[in-house]
């Protein structure tokens, strides 16, 4: 079977806010399988060596929402797109996440998550570690592309192969860009302070991989009569700032009623300019430039003091008692490390691996000595800062359909000063909590028509 390669300009481009591509070449199929999209940007003071893009979702943090549309009809989106890259980023094993230079090792870091001094997915070589790569850089020149499956972001395509032009005739890709350097950067400044601006989205580019031959299409169309897919879909709620004393939040969540929902993922997204979301020091404060971004800036689900979640789908609870985490009747005001670590392994269970030490996502883990000179304590939160309190998500299966979802949410307030590797007070900030679900659809041909339906 011959194939072709096309690259495709978008046909509208904001550099801003939005571009769109066109693949309406008359009697072809498209193949997702070999379909990419190619982003980067530049800014003034982004300079090279000192700036980077996202350390977790790389160059797809420019995406804030991508959809693939047929005229008006939707075949397959992702919103809330950037934060959900960044957990993939991380989804994967601390071996696997070494061999791509997700955890580089050197003398200044025992473990950094993410694509510190190092290009997104990079295989290791015999390049100097100190090599940089994925950087945005001070003109459209210099800065670095980045090549992302459109899989990654469209998970109904991982199983629609095929799009041939004789049943979907007018097939467009919109891409919705960020222009939140915290979500895009992982600098927002250069080493002398400098901030980094007006950043600009270079012109993207689709590659696709497509085929003509009539008996091939005619074949693939057949083969098509129902499709079951995949994909995911987001709501999200606001959890208020908490002064003092223990935090309870519930939510009733309306996006995926009448839905069957097979595995819900939650992101803490912070909503402070700095707190939780840049960084310098091993406790989060931002202490010296340049300021850069905590695990994955505001792309990151930022820890919190004993969280417990808990979701109830049409009355019912998921999970026993107060559900994963900490008991409420438990003692709020001691320090008594991570608990059983229950959110944790239902977070693996649920989505596989992901580069998170048991204990990594709870802030409640005492080292005595944390800043003292010269003790292992130091080692730990000197070099493996992010490593501990970065990251915290929560995810868990649901295999039901949805007609009430209710998100119970719970959490505790820390007091800066607290002796704890997340010595600050920034898990306490206003969170953007975003709810992903994994929700089946099915796409049904007959002759050159279809239908897209929720199963």
């Amino acid at each position: 079977m011959s194939s072709t390669i096309n690259i495709i300009d978008p046909v509208f481009f904001n550099n801003q806010s939005r571009a769109e591509f066109r693949l309406n070449h008359q009697d072809v199929a498209y193949l997702s399988s070999g379909c990419y999209l190619a982003l980067g940007g530049f800014g003034a003071d982004a300079l090279l060596t000192e700036v980077n893009y996202n350390r977790r979702a790389g160059v797809a943090g420019l995406v804030s929402s991508i959809r693939l549309l047929n005229g008006g009809d939707v075949i397959a989106q992702l919103d809330q797109a950037g934060s959900w890259l960044a957990f993939r980023g991380l989804n994967k094993d601390n071996a696997d996440a070494f061999s791509k230079k997700m955890a580089p090792c050197s003398a200044a870091a025992l473990m950094h998550l993410g694509i510190a001094n190092a290009g997104e997915q990079e295989i290791i070589g015999t390049a100097d570690l100190s090599t940089q790569r994925g950087q945005p850089g001070t003109s459209e020149l210099e800065c670095s592309l980045g090549y992302l499956p459109i899989t990654e972001f469209l998970k109904e395509l991982e199983t629609l192969r095929v799009l041939p032009t004789a049943i979907f005739s007018n097939l467009r890709l919109v891409v919705q860009f960020s222009s939140d350097l915290k979500e895009i950067l992982q600098q927002q400044t250069r080493n002398n302070g400098t901030a980094v601006t007006a950043f600009t989205k270079v012109r993207p580019l689709l590659v696709v991989e497509s085929i003509s031959d009539p008996a091939i299409i005619s074949e693939m169309i057949a083969g098509m009569a129902s499709t079951r897919m995949n994909c995911i879909e987001s709501d999200q709620f606001v959890v208020p700032a908490v002064a003092a004393g223990r935090q309870r939040v519930q939510k009733q969540l309306r996006g995926f009623n009448s839905k069957i929902v097979n595995r819900i993922m939650i992101v803490n997204k912070p909503t402070s300019a700095t707190e939780g979301v840049l960084q310098f020091d091993d406790k989060g404060a931002v202490a010296v430039d340049p300021t850069i971004a905590l695990d994955s800036g505001k792309l990151n689900s930022l820890v919190q003091h004993r969280l417990t979640v808990n979701a109830r789908v049409n009355g019912r609870n998921i999970f026993q008692g107060s559900g994963l985490g900490y008991d409420d009747a438990q003692d709020q005001t001691g320090t008594v490390g991570c608990g059983t670590n229950h959110r944790l392994a239902t977070l693996t269970d649920t989505w596989g691996d992901v580069a998170i030490c048991q204990g990594g996502n709870s802030c409640g883990l005492v080292v005595t000595g944390l800043n003292d000179p010269g003790t292992v304590n130091n080692v730990i939160g000197g070099f493996t800062g992010a490593f501990f309190y970065g990251s915290d998500y929560t995810g868990f299966r649901v295999m039901d359909r949805v007609s009430n979802l209710e998100i119970d949410y719970g959490r505790s307030h820390i007091a800066g000063g607290v002796a704890t590797i997340m010595n600050s007070s920034t898990p306490n900030q206003k969170l953007d909590v975003i709810v992903y679900a994994e929700v089946p659809k099915v796409l049904q041909i007959e002759g050159m028509s279809y239908r897209v339906a929720y199963l």
